[in-house]
């Protein structure tokens, strides 16, 4: 950023890349085309033919990360590896030769398909052998309830579960941290946190068609006679028969509280005392599993749990049921979650696995057993010192803008503005990768992170079962700590970026920090319309129909006077039937867009685009010299309307109508919906293409 220009056309790798992506999905009458109506149909013209269906642009990027993930997995040695391109790596020690002997004794155990398909369903079934000696239930106790003599024998199967981050009888409240949740009333402070368990199908139309219930019927039995070879046909369609009515009679249940949450688990958690809920849902022992759990001396007394007043009644439920069922549910949620670590071709084909190839597979292994030692040599390969100092300084430009325009909101009180702009001035900023706990260009920091992780090259089961024993400790751990908001909560390599309110803080990793989506060498206009909208995207999450529950301390409560909450909402209502009143191709017709489910993130976009074009508004007249060159055959568009190519890049894909459905249960619209709605919100885009009205639909921030 703010390069000085030596020619009016950018001709650099960068430039050319990111002109030739916007060149080929380009309408070719684009000049015939009114942009102010139909931008989509204008910018992703030519996506779904260079990309073939239900890719988005995101795609190539993730594929990109992997491949390189690959080639440092696949060193010979590890100054190879360091080698690939290095960035700050500068001396190598026995610490990093011993991380990445570790890595690669990982990859070559998953590598090694010929040992993994010899083992066969061994590995699996010895493992559930040693949960039933916690608790031995035969697979035709279907005559006898669970009853007190029961609960030992199932906590300490449930524990066995819980260390390798199996929850059997309760679900973690953020899915990123496990257990650990800060404390919505005192930021500074972990605490744990639970929700209500889930189902192993969580579809509950499977158990109303008896067609689908049969057919579910045939997958859980034909899984339990893989795993337990004496069990006949009979008995094992009575025992999936018998668990499947347990999930049907727990979905029942745990459902309507679910729902009631409307997607935010702060809604409906509370605080329980152990000793209380460990008396009253006694069949869970959730007292005993915490204590189990957490580090010695620091059990708590109380922890963070959803719906409290439901837990007698799940315990309860339990007890209607047979000791083969409960016990069968438990073998059902661990034969899924475990599935992926043996090579049992029956079992793929029952539960639906995909196709992948291994070394996709393998690469994902070795982020599930060292994603920070993966993440570091990542970093030394694709992210240079000027990646991260353009991104740092964008980020603060992007945020300050924010803080500018809540200055001039004339909805908000002046004390919910002030305390507005608080928070924005309080954001913490993670950009590109973690400097602590652990700092991931630091060997020794590696190395002690993960003490006590041992991989072997003979047994890929054994390695995935350790990695994630190693894991939950590490997510237990955290809880005697204060959350850390310099944590990315996830491999770097993912081509995302987060907010999490419950600390005020933003990441903008690595993995989304690459070309087409971003380089330092790009002119501004192209990385504020890039990766600066994300960046702009996150920081108004802070600010969106959840985030501003969260005030300037991180901290979940009442903050903004009546009045501002009543014109936010009132501001919030016109995206809400924006984006409801938009109809989308499904199998068999059409389906509406949820403006309710979807409003966060139609927020967040809206705010991020206004922001992130404010922000190069400005920094260009701060710097009027700077790098500002045109892209290469692109001299048509002014650099306002290149900004929003590059934006509306963004938002290609060619998700077909089969897919949609599934989409439309996401919290984020259609891809292409948010394109073409945010031109519509968008003064910048709109005074730039010189539309006849150019005054936004809706606006908010």
């Amino acid at each position: 950023m703010g390069q000085w220009q030596s020619q009016p056309v950018c001709t650099t790798p960068a430039c050319i890349h990111a002109a030739s992506r916007i060149l080929q999905n380009l309408a070719p009458n684009w000049t015939q085309m009114d942009p102010c109506t139909e931008f989509d149909k204008m910018v992703c013209y030519g996506f779904t033919e260079h990309n073939g269906d239900n890719a988005n642009a995101f795609t190539s990027v993730n594929l990109h990360n992997q491949m390189i993930l690959r080639q440092v997995l696949e060193s010979a040695t590890e100054a190879q590896a360091a080698g690939v391109r290095s960035t700050f790596l500068t001396s190598r020690s026995n610490a990093e030769e011993n991380n990445f002997d570790m890595l690669r004794t990982g990859w070559k155990a998953c590598m090694d398909t010929e040992a993994i398909a010899a083992a066969g369903i061994k590995p699996l079934s010895d493992f559930i052998v040693t949960i039933n000696q916690s608790w031995p239930v035969s697979p035709d106790d279907l005559d006898t309830k669970v009853s007190a003599s029961d609960y030992d024998g199932m906590f300490k199967a449930a524990l066995l579960l819980e260390e390798v981050g199996i929850t059997a009888w309760h679900a973690f409240c953020a899915a990123e941290t496990g257990p650990a949740l800060p404390d919505p009333l005192n930021s500074k402070a972990n605490r744990v946190c639970f929700k209500m368990p889930g189902a192993v199908q969580q579809n509950t139309s499977v158990f109303i068609d008896q067609d689908a219930f049969d057919s579910y019927g045939e997958v859980v039995a034909g899984a339990f006679q893989l795993i337990y070879a004496d069990l006949d046909d009979e008995d094992a369609e009575a025992l999936a028969e018998a668990v499947i009515e347990f999930e049907r009679d727990l979905l029942e249940l745990v459902v309507p509280i679910t729902d009631a949450a409307n997607g935010d688990v702060y809604n409906i958690i509370k605080n329980a005392s152990l000793a209380d809920i460990g008396k009253a849902a006694p069949a869970f022992s959730l007292d005993k599993l915490v204590a189990a759990m957490m580090p010695e001396g620091h059990t708590p007394t109380e922890i963070l749990l959803q719906a409290p007043d439901a837990w007698p009644d799940l315990s309860a439920l339990v007890s209607n049921h047979s000791r083969a069922a409960v016990h069968g549910f438990m073998m059902w949620k661990t034969i899924t979650e475990l599935a992926d670590y043996v090579d049992v071709p029956d079992l793929s084909e029952l539960l639906g696995k995909p196709t992948t190839p291994r070394w996709q597979t393998c690469v994902s292994v070795a982020e599930t057993q060292l994603r920070d030692v993966l993440d570091h040599y990542y970093v030394t390969a694709t992210y240079p010192d000027l990646a991260l100092q353009a991104a740092d300084k964008m980020t603060t430009n992007i945020r300050n803008q924010f803080k500018k325009r809540l200055g001039e909101i004339d909805w908000m009180s002046d004390d919910s503005k002030k305390r507005a702009i608080q928070k924005a001035e309080n954001m913490h900023q993670n950009i590109g990768y973690p400097t602590s706990n652990p700092d991931i260009r630091s060997a020794d920091a590696l190395a002690s992170e993960y003490a006590g992780l041992n991989l072997t090259s003979t047994s890929h089961f054994a390695n995935m079962l350790a990695a994630r024993r190693h894991n939950t400790q590490r997510q237990y751990a955290a809880i005697v700590t204060p959350p850390d908001r310099g944590s990315f909560d996830g491999s770097i390599t993912v081509v995302n970026a987060f907010y999490n309110p419950s600390i005020n803080s933003m990441i903008v990793p690595a993995g989304i920090s690459q070309l087409p989506l971003f380089h330092p060498q790009l002119p501004d206009y192209a990385l504020y319309g890039g990766l600066g909208a994300a960046i702009g995207h996150e920081i108004t999450h802070g600010f969106d129909s959840r985030g501003r529950l969260f005030d300037e301390n991180a901290e979940r409560r009442q903050w903004w006077d009546n009045a501002t909450i009543a014109g936010f909402q009132q501001r919030a209502e016109c995206f809400v039937k924006q984006y409801s009143a938009v109809e989308v191709d499904v199998p068999g017709g059409k389906a509406h867009v949820d403006g309710n489910l979807t409003l966060a993130e139609n927020l967040a976009d809206a705010g991020g685009l206004h922001t992130a074009y404010d922000a190069w508004v400005a920094d260009r007249k701060a710097m009027p010299a700077a790098w500002d060159q045109d892209l290469p055959g692109l001299s048509d568009f002014t650099h306002e309307q290149l900004f929003y190519l590059v934006w509306g890049n963004f938002w290609c894909d060619s998700m077909t109508p089969d897919r949609m459905p599934r989409q439309l249960e996401d919290v984020h619209a259609p891809s292409l919906v948010r394109l073409l709605l945010n031109t519509m919100n968008s003064r910048g885009f709109r005074e730039a293409w010189k539309c006849k009205v150019q005054e936004p639909v809706c606006e908010l921030w």
